[in-house]
């Protein structure tokens, strides 16, 4: 898997993008949030987008001015620990690099090893926590990445 294998995502994603939304999440975010996601309006002074490897998962960015978020990156269980997340994570980096984006914020579930290595290997650092946000004992961990120029 690499960088190559990803595209910017586009409305027809929407089905393919819900479906990892509800077979991956507890909660998984409306088809109206993902959708934005798809169709950015460029008019507003916010952006977002969405990076998709083609059956494999993809990855959901907000920001405004020179901060982003990373709300959701989402691997098929049958791709993952195969690169395919720091793939995407890699093309997310690059594109917010172009919108002049100096910090990436993010957080994740503390009992989530997997996702939090490998946001660690992608030079984010925890900053905080919210403790409990998820239910007794699974803690919100608060991360963020400065990007160097």
């Amino acid at each position: 898997m690499s960088v190559s294998d990803i595209r910017p995502g586009v409305p027809s994603d929407l089905e393919f993008i819900m479906s990892l939304e509800r077979s991956s999440l507890a909660l998984p975010w409306p088809a109206e949030s993902v959708l934005r996601l798809l169709e950015p309006d460029p008019s507003e002074s916010s952006f977002a987008f969405a990076c998709v490897a083609p059956s494999m998962g993809y990855i959901g960015v907000t920001g405004v001015l020179d901060e982003a978020e990373i709300g959701n990156l989402v691997v098929d269980e049958k791709f993952r620990r195969q690169g395919v997340g720091y793939a995407l994570m890699e093309y997310a980096v690059e594109e917010l690099k172009k919108r002049g984006v100096l910090s990436i914020f993010l957080e994740v579930e503390s009992t989530n090893t997997g996702a939090f290595e490998l946001y660690k290997k992608a030079g984010f650092t925890e900053y905080g926590r919210r403790p409990d946000y998820y239910g007794s004992g699974r803690d919100a961990v608060l991360m963020k990445c400065i990007l160097a120029y």
